[in-house]
């Protein structure tokens, strides 16, 4: 079952992210494009099953489920589903105002290859954004842009270097580490310990962190430091500040306070108290 979708220009909008086209491919007999100077818009394919190949800068690749390919505007496309194993894909060709500095600001830098860490967000993303276009047509296109956007936004937050794909057994174990990381927030933040718990060194621990989350790990814990310390001072309004502080993490009131500002432009005691007003 083929199912596809083209759209009119909508420039006069001027929307940040919006679709020329969209469809979902299930085992084509054949689905071969070759396009030497590329289309004038972005490209973007996810593969949920069965297997493909894709030509980039001089090099074959073969793609399975999960492998997502980005095409910038008059890039060189060439692509192809397998014979024998012909796969399931999604694709959308947009486009739209600073998407290209969005995206180049990303580290998404002309057309390349990616691995997607949650298949099911951006295959729910895809077809949220296709029932969309079969049932209303472009009929209500500020709610193609955002389910658009919604493509794009789960691709780029989820996506992994492909070259990192060859050491995926470590890239589960630092995914499925992120909620316990979460949980234990508070506690102090020993890097050796959290590497050791998926048994890499710090180094090559803290490398693969960042190309997960795009963060490092004490990046990451302070967000969740944040994040626990925002719920106690709503949720507990007589609740001491040097008490959430050490509830939080961060034994010192002052280096809490400080980071609190770094990263919410006010102090612990402001956000609550423009909460509560």
């Amino acid at each position: 079952m083929n199912r596809q979708y083209f759209l009119p220009p909508f420039e006069e909008y001027g929307f940040f992210c919006f679709p020329h086209s969209s469809g979902f491919y299930v085992k084509p007999d054949s689905h071969t494009v070759t396009r030497e100077e590329g289309v004038r818009d972005f490209s973007l394919h996810f593969v949920t099953g069965g297997k493909g190949y894709l030509e980039l800068n001089d090099t074959l690749f073969t793609l399975k489920q999960g492998d997502v390919f980005l095409h910038h505007p008059h890039e060189r496309m060439r692509y192809y589903t397998s014979d024998d194993d012909s796969w399931d894909i999604h694709w959308m060709q947009f486009n739209g105002s600073g998407l290209a500095d969005f995206l180049l600001q990303r580290g998404f830098h002309g057309s390349s290859l990616w691995y997607m860490k949650d298949n099911a967000m951006l295959e729910q993303a895809f077809l949220e954004l296709l029932d969309e276009l079969e049932q209303h047509s472009f009929m209500r296109p500020a709610r193609i842009s955002a389910l658009a956007y919604g493509v794009l936004v789960e691709f780029v937050s989820g996506a992994i270097p492909f070259s990192t794909k060859r050491g995926m057994q470590n890239v589960d174990r630092i995914i499925h580490l992120l909620p316990f990381m979460q949980k234990n927030a508070h506690l102090p933040f020993i890097l050796e310990e959290w590497a050791d718990r998926v048994q890499l060194t710090p180094n090559y621990f803290c490398s693969l962190f960042k190309k997960v989350t795009r963060m490092t790990p004490l990046a990451y814990m302070t967000k969740c430091r944040i994040q626990l310390s925002k719920q106690l001072l709503l949720g507990h309004p007589q609740m001491a500040i040097k008490e959430i502080a050490i509830d939080s993490g961060y034994p010192s009131v002052s280096y809490f306070n400080k980071i609190f500002m770094q990263t919410e432009g006010m102090t612990p005691t402001e956000f609550r108290n423009l909460h509560f007003k």
